[in-house]
C-alpha cells in the first residue's frame, strides 16, 4: 500500500513539473491594440461589395523594450482592413500580421463621421462591440467629425500611440467634469435607460499633431440628433454629476470682468406633476474662487457686498446656461438630463402615466433652474 502512494505522489510530481504553457506566445509576437478606429466604407472604397467597414488601430513595437537590436526604431506599426462585420475584418488582420491581437489593452475606438449618420451601422458595430469579450468596459468610445483612421494614423507630438494619449486625457478629464463620459459601460447603460445617449466628440489640431475633445454628438435611438459644444457638455455634466474643476463662469462687475472658477459642484433634481404636464425644479450648488479680475481695481471683491454681487452674477450665468442646454435638449426629446430615470425611481405613479408618450412631456415640461453660488477665496491679494 505504501508503494502505491510512493509511485502516485511520484506521479503527481513529475506530472507538474512537465506542465507548460501549451499556448505560450512571445510578446514580442503580441499586437497590444490601444486604439482603434472604426469607418463606414463609401461604395468606391469596398473591395468586396459586402464589406461595410474599415477597421484600423496602431500596436506599439514592444521589441523597442528590450536590449537586444530591433529591426525597425518605429514606435508603433499601424493596420487596417475592412470587412463585412468588426470580428470578421480583426480576423482578416490576424491573417496577415506577424502579431497575435491582444484587445484587452485597447483603451479607446473612435467612430468615424459616416457611422453616425447609419442608424443600422451603428447598432450592428455597437452591438459587436457590447458582446466582445476581450473589451473592457471601462474602455472609452468617441465619435470624430472626420474619418476615424485620420486620427488612427497620426503621431501626436508628445505621444505616439494614439490611444495612450486618448486615455491620459479622458482619465483626469472625466472625473473633473470637463468632458463627456463615453465609457463603454455608461453608453450601453443609458442606450437602454434613455435611448440617448452623448458620445464625446474629437478632432485633429496643431497641422494634424496633436488630438482633442471638442464637445459631443447626442444621438437618441441610434440616430444622430443634435452636436454639443464643449461648454454645452460641462454645463450638462453639471447637472448629472458631482464635480470639481468644471468650468470658469466669466462675469462683469462694475464693468470690470471677473473670473469665478468653480472648484465643485452639487446638483438634485425634483420631477413632479402640474396642470398635466412635467414639472422640473433643479438644484444646483457651486463653490469656487475669484481667480482674477483686473490689475490696480482694489477693493473689488474684497468685502461682502462685492462677494454677494458676484455670486449673484455668476448665478444667473449659470442658470441662463442651463436653461439654454435644456431648452436645446427639449426640442429634440433628449432626456440626456435623466428625468426619465428619475421619475422611475422616485415617483413611480407618474412614471407609468408618462412613459408611454415621454417625448411629448419631456417637449413640453417646465424648467425651473435654482443656483447657488458660493465664493470661498478671493486670491492673494499684495
Amino acid at each position: 500500500m505504501k508503494q502505491k502512494y510512493t509511485i502516485l505522489i511520484l506521479t503527481m510530481i513529475i506530472s507538474a513539473l512537465l506542465t507548460g504553457c501549451w499556448d505560450k506566445v512571445e510578446i514580442n509576437n503580441r499586437g497590444f491594440v490601444i486604439g482603434l478606429g472604426i469607418d463606414k466604407l463609401k461604395d468606391d472604397e469596398k473591395k468586396k461589395e459586402s464589406n461595410e467597414i474599415r477597421v484600423s488601430f496602431k500596436i506599439p513595437n514592444v521589441a523597442l523594450l528590450g536590449t537586444k537590436q530591433t529591426p525597425t526604431k518605429e514606435s508603433s506599426f499601424y493596420w487596417e482592413a475592412e470587412g463585412e462585420t468588426f470580428d470578421t475584418v480583426i480576423n482578416e488582420i490576424e491573417a496577415k500580421s506577424p502579431f497575435d491581437l491582444e484587445l484587452s489593452h485597447n483603451k479607446v475606438i473612435i467612430l468615424g463621421k459616416e457611422i453616425l449618420q447609419d442608424k443600422k451601422l451603428l447598432k450592428q458595430i455597437l452591438d459587436g462591440i457590447d458582446r466582445n469579450r476581450y473589451f473592457s468596459r471601462k474602455l472609452y468610445l468617441l465619435a470624430s467629425d472626420e474619418d476615424a483612421s485620420d486620427i488612427i494614423g497620426i503621431k501626436p507630438n508628445e505621444q505616439p500611440l494614439v490611444g495612450v494619449y486618448y486615455g491620459n486625457i479622458l482619465n483626469s478629464a472625466v472625473s473633473n467634469g470637463t468632458v463627456i463620459d463615453g465609457s463603454l459601460n455608461k453608453i450601453m447603460q443609458e442606450m437602454q435607460e434613455n435611448k440617448s445617449i452623448v458620445f464625446p466628440l474629437t478632432t485633429k489640431t496643431y497641422n494634424n499633431k496633436r488630438i482633442e475633445i471638442i464637445g459631443g454628438v447626442a444621438v437618441k435611438d441610434f440616430e444622430l440628433k443634435e452636436e454639443l459644444n464643449e461648454p454645452e457638455c460641462r454645463f450638462l455634466n453639471m447637472i448629472t454629476q458631482d464635480n470639481y474643476n468644471l468650468i470658469d463662469i466669466h462675469v462683469d462687475y462694475k464693468s470690470v470682468p471677473v473670473s469665478y472658477k468653480i472648484t465643485s459642484t452639487k446638483s438634485e433634481m425634483k420631477v413632479t406633476e402640474k396642470n398635466n404636464n412635467l414639472m422640473l425644479d433643479l438644484y444646483i450648488d457651486t463653490e469656487g474662487d475669484i481667480t482674477q479680475h483686473e490689475l490696480g481695481v482694489k477693493g473689488l471683491v474684497a468685502n461682502d457686498k462685492g462677494i454677494k454681487d458676484v455670486e449673484k452674477l455668476s448665478e444667473d450665468k449659470i442658470k441662463e446656461n442651463v436653461n439654454h442646454l435644456i431648452s436645446k435638449l427639449q426640442k429634440n426629446s433628449l432626456d440626456l438630463i435623466n428625468v426619465k430615470s428619475t421619475l422611475y425611481k422616485y415617483n413611480q405613479p407618474l412614471y407609468k402615466k408618462v412613459d408611454e408618450d415621454f417625448d411629448q412631456y419631456f417637449k413640453n415640461m417646465k424648467v425651473n433652474v435654482h443656483v447657488e453660488s458660493k465664493i470661498r477665496r478671493i486670491g492673494i491679494i499684495r
